[in-house]
């Protein structure tokens, strides 16, 4: 069996990129496919509270995390130096790594998809 990490870096509501990963997640998981999640750059947006996106924009992405659980998809992981976040009021599933902890990340998995 694979074990899948899915790297979401784009911003949540400039582009399907965000949704298409989130969704691949949600197959894979479907299927009892072991998969992690890790954000990056833009897509840490996908993270704060109190989102309200705009007709344009799709579905509110953030309320997704919260059915994470259900897939079984439990690693959420974020570079811990995103200091932002501790002004904001943020979802806490996430796991924090230190730089060389998400350098290896990357290694451990067979299949890495980049959104």
């Amino acid at each position: 069996m694979k074990n899948t990490l899915i790297h979401l870096n784009s911003s949540p509501y400039a582009s399907l990129a965000c949704k298409e990963g989130l969704d691949l997640a949600l197959v894979l998981a479907t299927f009892e496919q072991p998969v992690d999640l890790c954000l990056s750059g833009a897509a840490m947006a996908l993270l704060t509270d109190n989102q309200n996106p705009t007709t344009e924009q799709g579905k509110n992405l953030h309320k997704l995390l919260a059915g994470l659980e259900f897939y079984d998809i439990e690693n959420i992981f974020i570079e811990k130096h995103q200091s932002w976040l501790s002004d904001q009021p943020t979802w806490q599933g996430v796991q924090q790594l230190d730089e060389a902890e998400w350098q290896t990340m990357f290694s451990q998995y067979q299949q890495v998809f980049r959104f």
